[in-house]
């Protein structure tokens, strides 16, 4: 059966900076263009909201980014700038492992299309972010926890999941997403297919262990051969072979119902 692919990729703390100041975030919030996901536009204020008060007003940034010295001061500054800091579309912002190894500048036209419609960021203070909207720099690490508030992970999960719901729906959706951002999305069964991957290591012992530091920057190597055809199915994956090795082990693959889990080991 051929499929669209839907694929789900978390944000990364590392950021590009500079940008625009042609108009500042709210501005951007106001144009379809630059904010694809505008159903979300209202959560995404109050949880800016509560995110800047505790950083600011009620003087919690040590506990919420769990930094220290100079690294805590930094990224303090940046995100009270959030406001008014100039913008940038979120693949250039992007500036982690994953987003590196995707390369987005270098794939042709037709898989940069397929990644501009089908390729979805996670983000733990914005919620969803498609590749073209407009954000500023700003620093926010999954599960951050905000004295007085809790987790803006739960403001978020009613929110998402319903989203998540519409953007999957009667797709493969292919998930890079960890345990806590998978999380968000509590499924109501409208993707047809969800497919989990896992890039793991052979210990001394033999026994397997999974490559979580190398993982992002793995997907992102996945991903560009996701986008090179318009159905790309799990099983057009099997001859893929990581930058580190990792291949496809067919015996250690699980399927249930719709949701698969390919094992790649190096």
């Amino acid at each position: 059966m051929l499929l669209r692919n839907r694929i789900l990729v978390p944000s990364s703390e590392r950021k590009r900076s500079g940008g625009s100041c042609a108009y500042n975030f709210s501005e951007a919030q106001g144009e379809r263009a630059l904010n694809r996901f505008s159903s979300l536009t209202a959560v995404r204020r109050k949880a800016l909201q509560t995110f800047l008060h505790a950083l600011n007003g009620a003087g919690y940034a040590a506990e919420v980014l769990r930094l220290k010295g100079r690294a805590l001061q930094q990224a303090t500054a940046k995100n009270l700038e959030f406001p008014t800091g100039p913008l940038m579309g979120v693949l250039q912002r992007e500036h982690g492992p994953l987003f590196l190894a995707l390369d987005a500048p270098s794939l042709d036209a037709s898989a940069t299309r397929r990644l501009r419609n089908d390729l979805v960021v996670v983000c733990p203070l914005l919620g969803l972010l498609a590749p073209n909207d407009q954000v500023p720099e700003y620093r926010c690490a999954v599960g951050a926890q905000i004295p007085g508030f809790g987790s803006l992970h739960a403001l978020w999960k009613p929110h998402l999941s319903i989203a998540l719901d519409r953007l999957g729906r009667g797709r493969r959706v292919y998930s890079f997403l960890p345990a806590r951002l998978q999380a968000l999305w509590a499924q109501s069964n409208t993707a047809a297919e969800m497919v989990h991957v896992v890039f793991a290591r052979v210990k001394a012992d033999g026994r397997l262990q999974v490559d979580h530091a190398a993982s992002q920057g793995l997907a992102g190597e996945m991903i560009r051969v996701i986008l090179s055809a318009q159905h790309t199915a799990p099983e057009d994956l099997s001859s893929f072979r990581s930058s580190a090795g990792h291949q496809l082990r067919p015996e250690l693959c699980k399927a249930l119902g719709r949701d698969r889990t390919l094992v790649f080991v190096r």
